[in-house]
């Protein structure tokens, strides 16, 4: 609609200049002879083409507005007839369902009426074998009821010949026991006395050892003491002076500490000095020896 009405548009504009041109061609002076305006060729044939563009356009849309007519009209048809089957169909199917539903059900009867006779012949069966079943436990009791009185009586029996024998291994076991006790107090005994023995001789040896490594601290002791009075430098405002000192040494002699406990200020220096100078102190390699000498607390007095 808005081409047809495009192109009358075009066509009225045409028709508007085309007088417009015829218009100011004309000359209104008295003097000259009105001469009438060339109309060129290719304006009226543009005029001409537009109109039959026009007509072409608006019978186009006649045929599509027809054929699309048309094509509604066949859509409707198809679907009207696609509706009609479908109704056919489904009436069919309808009396399908109708016919499975009335074999299904004749079929349901034929297996309930099956069922109850099964379940007649099915009870009657299981009469027969619980009654089978009964006489078979009424048998099986009496069968158990004697075995269980033979049973009865060959555990009495073996109870009695068990007791018997319990009784035996019982005095057999206490005898044992007996036996065991006396030999094991004999044994305690015997260990006893060598334990006293033993601790009595480690002892005395102990003792005597302390007695050595007491002498050998005593004497590692003195050397010490010689070294420190030996690197130490003395003058007369020491006399009479003393120093507490604390050194510890690792196992080869070497002094890992030295700490003042107590004592003159000048010879404590001069003290630890003397200590560090040397860069081992004697010490014993024997271990329980060096355990006492691996931090000892000694008195420094200058011999002047």
């Amino acid at each position: 609609m808005n081409s047809l009405l495009g192109a009358v548009g075009k066509s009225f504009i045409l028709h508007l200049l085309l007088g417009a041109l015829l218009f100011a061609s004309v000359d209104f002076s008295p003097e000259e002879t009105p001469e009438l305006p060339e109309v060129s060729v290719p304006i009226i044939e543009a005029t001409v083409v537009d109109q039959n563009t026009l007509d072409q356009q608006v019978k186009k849309i006649q045929d599509e507005k027809a054929a699309a007519k048309r094509a509604e009209e066949q859509r409707v048809k198809e679907l009207e007839k696609r509706a009609a089957d479908a109704a056919a169909k489904r009436k069919q199917n309808e009396r399908r369902i109708q016919e499975l539903e009335k074999q299904k059900q004749q079929k349901i009867n034929e297996k309930k009426r099956a069922d109850q006779a099964a379940a007649l012949a099915k009870k009657k069966q299981e009469e027969e074998k619980k009654r089978a079943q009964q006489a078979e436990r009424d048998r099986k009791r009496k069968e158990e009821e004697r075995k269980k009185a033979e049973e009865e009586a060959k555990r009495a029996k073996e109870k009695r010949e068990r007791e018997k024998k319990a009784a035996e291994e019982a005095e057999r076991k206490r005898k044992e026991e007996e036996r065991k006790r006396k030999e094991a107090a004999e044994k305690a005994e015997q260990e006893r006395i060598l334990n006293e023995q033993l601790k009595a001789e480690q002892a005395a040896r102990q003792q005597r050892r302390n007695k050595q490594v007491l002498s050998e601290v005593d004497k590692y002791q003195a050397l010490i003491k010689q070294t420190i009075e030996r690197n130490l430098i003395v003058d007369d405002n020491m006399r009479g002076k003393k120093c507490r000192l604390n050194i510890r040494l690792a196992s080869n002699g070497l002094v890992t500490k030295v700490t003042v406990l107590a004592g003159d200020a000048i010879l404590c220096r001069a003290a630890q000095t003397a200590v560090l100078k040397s860069d081992t102190l004697p010490v014993s390699r024997e271990p329980d020896v060096y355990q006492k000498l691996k931090d000892i607390n000694l008195t420094v007095e200058p011999k002047i």
